[in-house]
């Protein structure tokens, strides 16, 4: 018998004015089997087809560019790749104790902090991602001092060639692309740590000629106030939702739980009374109540997909879990939802408002006249699931504004007696 093949398909040019998208091609990413779009822009259509043939032929050799970058990413690429009138190259020559050399060694210890996933986190380890992070900052600082200084710079300049200037000229150039304050604190935490090392033994023990604290600081784009759903929203997407996503966004929304926390989550670790595991990204003991709720939606979603104890409960059509590698499933089902709901999504934020929204509802928790108390500090950091600040968890443990009531009313009556009425008043 003939073994059925499926036809392989070939991206269509294609064309829509919806967020002036204009000309663009959808294909999967051939590593990920992620959905991919690649923009040609509101041009002519024969400057369209041209350059579709052109990405066609880029294709089907295998060299698709599948990275997106944000804007902020962008425009920071662009300032770093246009070369400066004022500069002369120098020879790509590596001199040892070489800035190159010292973050060099910065990566490969950076690569060693790597620890298991899954586990419990050991002192001074850190995750696969946040190591990537860190070293593409260091890379990209690198490929700043050569913009600034010429081709191979870093190869020839030591610690005490670095100036204030250099930096101060870096943190302004973050600014300027438009990174958030969080975003620039990193970047900057990753060049002192490079500046730190230059003090080993092997890179001869240098120091930094000026006092880092002088230096002039400027911070990124201060952080939006966090916007949650409304009722009418909320109601909508849970209108969408199939027996996995539903159980999905009621254990966001009640036990705080963010795509890689629900991608690492196994059957049997939630039962009707409680949950206790540890969270992979920080070690931090994660355990409590489970609301009615999501009990009731996990309950369903296991008589509908038989998974055994020890699984994953949650995984794609294909079998892999939510999160993996660059590929985030709950993200893609979360912007469609979000692109079904049209005019009536728009402002609804990412899946992580659900965790903002259920954050809000427990830290508003009040006692009752038997006399428990409410929400503590305490409690509100353990809910979180991360050792944060004080100042961090306090954002929550506030009165509900009022424009807020009714969502917060409506999300804590349904988790505490497992009926959500999705019907509209």
């Amino acid at each position: 018998m003939a073994i059925k093949r499926r036809k392989k398909r070939v991206p269509q040019l294609k064309y829509t004015k919806n967020q002036k998208i204009g000309w663009h091609v959808s294909y999967r990413d051939p590593v990920s089997g992620m959905p991919r779009r690649h923009r040609f822009g509101l041009v002519s259509r024969e400057k369209a087809e041209a350059a579709y043939h052109e990405w066609m032929a880029s294709h089907l050799r295998g060299e698709t560019v599948i990275l997106k970058k944000s804007s902020s990413r962008r425009k920071l690429d662009e300032q770093l790749t246009a070369p400066s009138p004022t500069t002369k190259g120098v020879r790509a020559e590596i001199i040892p104790g070489s800035l190159i050399h010292i973050t060099t060694g910065f990566i490969n210890f950076e690569e060693s902090r790597v620890g298991e996933e899954g586990g419990p986190r050991r002192q001074g380890t850190i995750t696969r991602k946040t190591c990537d992070y860190r070293t593409s900052f260091a890379r990209e600082f690198l490929k700043f001092l050569n913009s600034l200084h010429g081709q191979g710079a870093v190869g020839r300049m030591r610690l005490a060639d670095l100036t204030m200037h250099d930096v101060e000229s870096y943190n302004r150039l973050l600014v300027e692309a438009d990174y958030s304050a969080s975003q620039v604190k990193k970047r900057l935490q990753v060049v002192k740590a490079i500046i730190d090392r230059a003090g080993r033994p092997e890179h001869d023990e240098q120091l930094l000629p000026w006092n880092w604290d002088s230096r002039d600081v400027k911070h990124g784009k201060a952080t939006k106030p966090r916007q949650l759903p409304t009722l009418r929203q909320l109601k909508l997407v849970l209108s969408e939702c199939n027996t996995q996503y539903s159980a999905m966004v009621w254990m966001a929304i009640g036990c705080g739980f963010g795509p890689r926390d629900l991608a690492a989550v196994r059957v049997g670790q939630f039962d009707e009374t409680g949950y206790d595991l540890r969270r992979g990204k920080t070690g931090m003991e994660r355990y409590g109540e489970t609301p009615p709720m999501v009990w009731k939606t996990i309950a369903k979603h296991l008589s509908v997909d038989n998974r055994q104890n020890g699984q994953l409960m949650f995984i794609t059509q294909r079998g892999f879990p939510l999160v993996h590698g660059k590929s985030n499933s709950i993200q893609l089902w979360w912007a469609r939802v979000r692109r079904k709901l049209g005019k009536e999504g728009k402002g609804i934020g990412g899946f992580y408002t659900l965790r903002h929204l259920g954050a809000t509802e427990f830290g508003t928790r009040r006692g009752t006249a038997s006399g428990q108390e409410g929400t503590s500090l305490g409690d509100m950091k353990r809910w979180l699931g991360h050792s944060a600040s004080s100042a961090v968890a306090d954002v929550y443990l506030r009165d509900v504004k009022p424009e807020q009531r009714e969502l917060i009313e409506w999300v804590r009556e349904s988790l505490q007696t497992g009926k959500a009425d999705l019907k509209e008043d």
